[in-house]
């Protein structure tokens, strides 16, 4: 998405940033209404692993991840030295499954190693269910790591996707266009994870997470540009659900930049549409993660693989090219 601006406002934020104000801790202030203070960051990875840290996750700890989710989300998880143990997808919500992180933490007890976090995913257009996981978790001792990297916008039951866990991660970049970076949102540790993200050498590793001040400027000038698409967003979904039965409804909450639709056999076809089409395989199937722990939501049944025929379709578009998109998926899914 190309954001024209019309009245100035991101050049002169990018001007003003060059000239010295400091647009990261206004960037900060501003996402108040989350909740929860804000330490910004360079990108999702950065966040994450730096969520990692506040929860005590180190070399060898175990760290329960979701299965549907971006393979890179795990990549950081491994990165830092954790261990992955992926958990299945609950079918009504196609998030983390509460009976799989359930038979997780019982297997992390008979090995007398508790994880040091729970990360789950706002996966896909999808929200968990945080009013059954997160008593779970700290019925364990153990902190949630809400992933909403995709869910800038979204709410579950009212609340704003990201303060949902104990720690949340928010991405701007597939709302705020020309902007990026990420937030971490810590739970009591806003210092201590702005004096981790932003040392440029800690414990011998390069930690300088810090964001851009110019990429904090345009997130602040693209603020209003970035709400007006996530209602967008919200209403296309909407309408291509009364549409056509080919899109999933939500569950829970709404993270309003993903839908997801049984519609894989025609990807391709969707995609030389020129829609933004996603066929994540569930990250536990992956080779370099073959070796790892995995719990299904119930004995022999994987979820996560019954959700091989279905796409994910952006979406945030114009009304001509959503009805466009839904009168084909009519057609495919007959």
């Amino acid at each position: 998405m190309i954001f024209i601006d019309r009245q100035g406002n991101a050049a002169w934020a990018m001007s003003d940033a060059m000239a010295g104000t400091d647009y990261v801790a206004r960037l900060e202030s501003r996402v108040g209404g989350f909740g929860k203070r804000a330490v910004a960051m360079c990108s999702c990875d950065a966040a994450i692993h730096t969520a990692l840290w506040a929860c005590g996750a180190g070399r060898g700890d175990y760290v329960f991840v979701p299965t549907f989710t971006f393979y890179s989300n795990i990549a950081t998880v491994t990165n830092a030295g954790c261990l992955p143990v992926f958990l299945d997808c609950d079918p009504a919500t196609r998030c983390v499954s509460v009976s799989a992180l359930e038979t997780a933490f019982l297997w992390a007890e008979l090995q007398n190693k508790t994880p040091k976090a729970v990360i789950v995913d706002d996966a896909f257009g999808a929200v968990p269910d945080f009013d059954t996981l997160l008593p779970m978790c700290k019925a364990h001792g153990v902190p949630l790591i809400e992933l909403a990297c995709d869910a800038f916008g979204g709410e579950y039951k009212g609340k704003p996707c990201g303060v949902c866990g104990d720690y949340g991660v928010v991405s701007f970049a597939k709302r705020v266009a020309g902007g990026g970076g990420a937030l971490i949102l810590p739970a009591d540790e806003e210092n201590a994870a702005r004096e981790f993200s932003r040392s440029r050498y800690s414990q011998n590793e390069n930690h300088d997470y810090k964001m851009h001040n110019v990429i904090a400027a345009l997130d602040c000038a693209l603020f209003p540009a970035a709400k007006k698409i996530g209602e967008r967003a919200k209403t296309n979904l909407a309408a291509l659900r009364e549409d056509t039965e080919a899109v999933a409804p939500p569950t829970n909450g709404d993270a309003c930049s993903y839908a997801l639709c049984r519609a894989a056999r025609y990807a391709a076809a969707i995609k030389a549409a020129g829609y933004e089409v996603k066929l994540p395989p569930p990250v536990h199937t992956m080779p370099q993660y073959s070796t790892c722990p995995f719990f299904e939501h119930e004995q022999g049944f994987c979820v996560a693989r019954s959700f091989s025929d279905c796409c994910l379709v952006d979406m945030d578009m114009s009304a001509r090219r959503r009805r466009k998109l839904a009168k084909m998926l009519k057609a495919y899914c007959k």
